[in-house]
C-alpha cells in the first residue's frame, strides 16, 4: 500500500503542477460563474445535499442555476447527457448516475452530466438561460476553469488519514489541495464532538480561507411513495439499515439519534445498484433480527427496482444545514 500510495502521490502532484504552470490547458466557459463543490477525500463528505443547498441559496439570490456532474457510474449513450431541464426528467438513474438523478428530483434546475465537464458546461450555457453553474464533485477536474472551489471536509474523517489512495482516502496531496481551495465547509459536524470540529478549524485556519460549518440532520421519514411518517416511530424499535454508501457508519449514527432499541446494518459498495438477490438477503436478515422497520437512504432509493416491495421499508431524508455560514458571500 505504501508504494502504491507513493506512486499515486507522484502522478497526482506532477499532474497538478503541470496545470498550475499552464503547461496543461485549462478551458474557460465565458460569461458563466462556475462554483465547484468538491472534496479532497474519496466519497462520503455530503456533496449531494450540499449542492442542493447551494442551488437553492443561489436561486433565492436571483441566480439562474444549472448543475453539472460527471455522472459517476452512469451508463449513458450520449455525453454530455441532459438529465433534467428543471421541469422534466429525461434520464434514468442508471443512465445519469444516482447523485445527478437526485439533483433532478430535488433541485428543480437543469442537470447535465458529462465526463468532459467543459463540454457539459458549454451545453448548459447554450441550451439554458443561466448565469451560474454548480460543478458537482469537480475539485480534481483541473481542465475546467472555475470561479470558486468550495471544499467539503467531513468532520468524522477530515483528512483521509493524511495518506493518499490506496493507503488512505486522500485524492491528492493534502497541503497542496487545501491551498488550492477557495473556501472550506466542515460537514457532518453533528456526528463529531465540538473539540474535534475545533481541531479541524485550527488546522484549516493556516490556509487563511473562509471556514463554514454544516450539519446533516434528519429532515423526514417517508414511505416508498414519498408519504411523510413521524420520526418518533423509530424510538424503541428494532431497525435494519441497508445502503450503498462510502461511509455507512454515519448513516447508522444518524438513525441512532432517533433512539431505536436495536440496529443492524446490511452494507453494500458505494453506488451499488440493487438486484433481486440483495433484497432476499435483506428480507432474511430482517426476519432473523425481528426488525420492526427497514430503513434506507434517499440516495439508495433511486436505485431500487420499480417492483421493490419489501414491507415496512422507509427512506430517511437528510437536510444540509449551515451552522456557521461564511460561504458564497
Amino acid at each position: 500500500m505504501e508504494i502504491l500510495a507513493y506512486i499515486y502521490y507522484i502522478v497526482t502532484t506532477v499532474r497538478n503542477s503541470l496545470y498550475d504552470k499552464g503547461i496543461f490547458k485549462i478551458r474557460k466557459v465565458d460569461d458563466i460563474e462556475i462554483i465547484c463543490v468538491g472534496n479532497i477525500t474519496v466519497g462520503g463528505t455530503g456533496k449531494t445535499p450540499a449542492v442542493q443547498h447551494f442551488t437553492k441559496k443561489l436561486k433565492e439570490k436571483g441566480k439562474k442555476v444549472a448543475i453539472v456532474s460527471r455522472g459517476y457510474r452512469g451508463k449513458r449513450k450520449r455525453d454530455p447527457l441532459l438529465v433534467s431541464d428543471g421541469r422534466e426528467i429525461f434520464a434514468s438513474p442508471e443512465e445519469s448516475g444516482d447523485e445527478p438523478y437526485l439533483h433532478a428530483i430535488n433541485a428543480k434546475v437543469p442537470v447535465i452530466v458529462g465526463k468532459n465537464r467543459y463540454r457539459a458546461c458549454s451545453y448548459a450555457k447554450k441550451h439554458f438561460d443561466i448565469d451560474t453553474i454548480i460543478l458537482d464533485d469537480g475539485f480534481q477536474h483541473r481542465k475546467l476553469k472555475r470561479n470558486r472551489d468550495v471544499v467539503l471536509i467531513d468532520a468524522t474523517n477530515p483528512f483521509g488519514g493524511k495518506a493518499l489512495l490506496p493507503k488512505g482516502t486522500l485524492r491528492e496531496d493534502l497541503k497542496r489541495g487545501l491551498k488550492r481551495a477557495s473556501e472550506f465547509i466542515i460537514t457532518k459536524s453533528d456526528l463529531a464532538s465540538e473539540k474535534e470540529v475545533e481541531t479541524i478549524k485550527k488546522y484549516l485556519r493556516r490556509y487563511q480561507k473562509n471556514i463554514s460549518v454544516a450539519k446533516h440532520g434528519v429532515s423526514a421519514l417517508c414511505d416508498l411513495k414519498g408519504n411523510m411518517k413521524p420520526l418518533f416511530w423509530i424510538k424503541g424499535k428494532r431497525v435494519l439499515l441497508f445502503s450503498g454508501l462510502a461511509n455507512p457508519l454515519n448513516f447508522e449514527k444518524t438513525v441512532i439519534s432517533l433512539e431505536p432499541e436495536y440496529i443492524e446494518r446490511v452494507d453494500f459498495m458505494d453506488h451499488h445498484h440493487f438486484k433481486k438477490k440483495d433484497f432476499q438477503n435483506i428480507e432474511k436478515r430482517a426476519e432473523i433480527m425481528n426488525a420492526d422497520y427497514i430503513i434506507t437512504t434517499e440516495k439508495d432509493l433511486v436505485k431500487l427496482p420499480r417492483d421493490f416491495n419489501l414491507s415496512d421499508t422507509y427512506v430517511l431524508k437528510i437536510e444540509f444545514t449551515m451552522i456557521e455560514d461564511n460561504i458564497l458571500k
